[in-house]
């Protein structure tokens, strides 16, 4: 699910009861901040964060976000900060997956871009992976459709880390 941002229920819980965000069902719209009136589709889910009774995670799920959808799937029994998947329990954070509202905007060109490997932010750039230390590379544009995703979730990311109180 490229261009999605795990929310947690605590941090929203949070930003609501400062009157930095407003919902109405699914829909959150930032009520603050430069990105004010952005909205963003939520979809519950939780991220796993701890394996509870073994040192293996014999379903590789640690570390991951699954919606409510994918446990059904999966047929796991999620409850409030727990989820048993077989004989397996987890720690988990409950929470939503937020995907900006937005209408797509049509593509511009962009300029290419001119960057070192191993330089903060690169790959939220479009840059290719795998180079050698030291290597500069041309970054080719993203297609439409995603630089339009890295924008949103940039555009997300920017006012939660601006907002985070």
């Amino acid at each position: 699910m490229p261009g999605l941002l795990f929310l947690s229920q605590i941090a929203l819980e949070a930003w609501a009861e400062q009157k930095k965000i407003e919902f109405q069902g699914n829909l959150m719209t930032l009520a603050a901040g430069p990105q004010r009136g952005r909205s963003f589709v939520l979809v519950p889910a939780v991220h796993f964060v701890k394996v509870l009774n073994t040192d293996q995670d014999p379903n590789q799920l640690l570390a991951k976000v699954k919606t409510e959808a994918q446990l059904r799937e999966l047929g796991a029994e999620h409850l409030e900060n727990s989820v048993v998947l077989g004989e397996i329990a987890y720690e988990v954070h409950p929470g939503f997956l937020a995907e900006d509202r937005a209408l797509p905007t049509p593509a511009t060109p962009k300029p290419q871009v001119v960057a070192k490997a191993g330089a903060p932010g690169l790959e939220a750039s479009g840059a290719p992976q795998g180079r050698q230390d030291g290597e500069t590379a041309r970054a080719e544009p993203l297609p439409g459709y995603l630089e339009e995703k890295r924008k949103e979730a940039e555009a997300l990311a920017r006012f939660l880390l601006e907002n985070l109180s």
